[in-house]
């Protein structure tokens, strides 16, 4: 499947067979394993689904692979089950120790904060539990404060830095002159994004960003060299509504912007536009559960296709590029532009940075983490507002400070080849074959020793 908790797995268990040949035999039950892109190295049993009213594989009871589960475990009769993903997934594996047989191991994701230490205490049940970052195992540690810690730790997805890696600039420049549209500037300086059209990755905030830019319709300070984002009425010299793009604009009718917002100097003025920035969204485009139309996204920022944005060829519901063609995607970018609410880990802000692209981010959940760590970009705040149903914690990216950060992009060269060149090197530490070293000797313990014996060390 064409998502980071497949890309996940595969590079896993993929490079431990690769590594140990003849020590794992490995069964999958596979979650929603509909629309395969690759053809699997072991077996995999995809979850009972049914034809949903709008074309696609549904899964009414069987979602996290609940009645699957029980009929493999019978027949495989494992010495170990790994469960991955957000911890709701694998509930149904965690029966108490007493009551199976096998080691149970799990590797568990939270994209946000807070969570209900009721929802998640059937974790203690696990020999060992793993997260994908620092940040969720705090955020696991503040809603059970009572976890084992002797069973707990974090540890990175493992980067594949074979198969994604940077190119020189000729390179670069014949991809572009091979790949890009006919309408798109081979100079162009082109923002990417990753991801599927859902509320946590608020990716309505990316249409916003590029409207602005495309138009230079924002004030730039002098002095602080900061943003802000009005649009500009040339007959006042001041900042006002603009009718035909009211949806887009934010100033306040009546009041005039001669200052600076942030310092109050009045060495301010209109940007210029910079119709040579583009976004390329690789995100399908007719999914049925989208949470924002994006024809009306581009209709309320002014957008156009083939002028202004453009969405990757063969990305939909029910297709999408095999992991082979995408480090070409983000070989053809100049950033990726990810400004999610939050994520599990960010496999596309991990493929990007083995790729040496730099990144426009928001500074909250996993993937601030190992980007700053990695120092492979500039963060962007914004405010936290609570999910619908869980009150989890999202971000909603501040624009003028993402437009701040593309433009330092733009302008700073140097600044952009150096979070390149960090972004690589950080990765080159968590690289498949390190990380699979690191589960391989997990795998090992957690079978030949107690379950309540201390992990070893995975940072």
């Amino acid at each position: 499947m064409p998502t980071g908790l497949a890309e996940t797995t595969r590079l896993i268990f993929s490079t431990l067979l690769d590594k140990y040949p003849g020590q794992y035999e490995l069964h999958q039950v596979g979650i929603c394993h509909c629309y395969a892109v690759t053809k699997p190295l072991w077996p995999i049993y995809p979850t009972q689904a049914v034809q949903g009213p709008n074309g696609l594989r549904w899964l009414p009871e069987d979602g996290f692979g609940q009645k699957t589960y029980p009929r493999i475990l019978a027949k495989v009769q494992p010495d170990i089950v790994f469960g991955f993903g957000e911890p709701q997934r694998v509930m149904h594996l965690c029966a108490p120790p007493e009551r199976r047989r096998h080691k149970l191991v799990l590797y568990v994701n939270f994209d946000g904060l807070p969570v209900p230490a009721s929802w998640f205490d059937f974790l203690k049940h696990a020999d060992l539990v793993f997260t994908k970052s620092e940040f969720a195992e705090n955020v696991l540690c503040a809603a059970l404060p009572d976890f084992p810690p002797d069973k707990l730790s974090y540890l990175y997805s493992p980067a594949d830095t074979n198969r994604f890696k940077p190119i020189s600039s000729e390179e670069k420049a014949q991809l572009r002159r091979d790949l890009l549209p006919p309408w798109m500037k081979q100079d162009g300086f082109i923002l990417g994004w990753v991801g599927r059209n859902q509320w946590r990755k608020q990716v309505w905030v990316l249409y916003k960003v590029i409207h602005y830019l495309r138009t230079g319709g924002y004030l730039t300070c002098q002095h602080c060299e900061r943003v802000s984002t009005f649009d500009w009425d040339p007959s006042r010299r001041s900042f006002a509504l603009n009718g035909d793009n009211v949806t887009a604009s934010e100033s306040r009718p009546g009041y005039k912007y001669d200052r600076c917002q942030h310092c109050g100097s009045g060495e301010i003025q209109k940007a210029e536009p910079m119709e040579n920035v583009y976004l390329w969204l690789h995100m399908p485009d007719d999914e049925p559960q989208k949470d924002w139309p994006a024809e009306v996204l581009e209709q309320q920022f002014g957008l156009k296709r083939d002028r202004d944005i453009f969405y990757t060829a063969g990305c939909a519901s029910k297709a999408a590029l095999p992991p082979d063609s995408m480090p070409t995607l983000y070989n053809l970018w100049d950033a990726l532009l990810y400004l999610t609410g939050g994520e599990g880990f960010g496999i596309p802000a991990w493929e990007a940075m083995c790729c040496g692209l730099p990144l426009v981010y928001t500074n909250y959940s996993s993937h601030a983490e190992f980007i700053g760590r990695g120092r492979a970009g500039l963060p962007v705040s914004g405010i936290l507002q609570p999910e619908r149903e869980t009150c989890i914690w999202r971000m909603i990216a501040d624009v003028p400070q993402a437009i701040e950060a593309v433009r330092k992009l733009y302008f700073d060269r140097e600044l952009l080849t150096q979070f390149s060149k960090n972004g690589r090197a950080f990765t080159e530490r968590f690289s498949a074959e390190l990380q699979v070293e690191r589960w391989h000797g997990i795998f090992q313990q957690v079978w030949h020793v107690s379950h309540s014996a201390a992990p070893i060390a995975t940072r």
